[in-house]
């Protein structure tokens, strides 16, 4: 049986480096934004998997345009995700 490596933890910020996918815009992860981005995330995955409905398309435009409205994304993210999944 092996055993796993001892682990240490630290407070030294150069161990955790920022993260690409962090959330840019607003300057913080709101409750609501973070409900937005899981929809969002949830929606643009039936896409991906085959479902091509419109009121699904329709919902992902909502959920841009509320997500621009709010800062979390900017415009040019907006378009990003249209034409890779719309």
């Amino acid at each position: 049986m092996s055993r796993r490596p001892a682990f240490e933890f630290s407070d030294n910020e150069e161990d955790f480096p920022e993260q690409d996918w962090e959330i840019e815009g607003s300057g913080f992860y709101d409750d609501e934004a973070g409900k937005l981005i899981n929809q969002l995330n949830l929606s643009l995955g039936s896409i991906k998997a085959g479902n091509s409905s419109i009121k699904l398309k329709n919902q992902v435009l909502y959920l841009l345009d509320s997500l621009v409205e709010l800062g979390t994304i900017g415009k040019k993210e907006k378009k990003k995700i249209i034409s890779d999944y719309i």
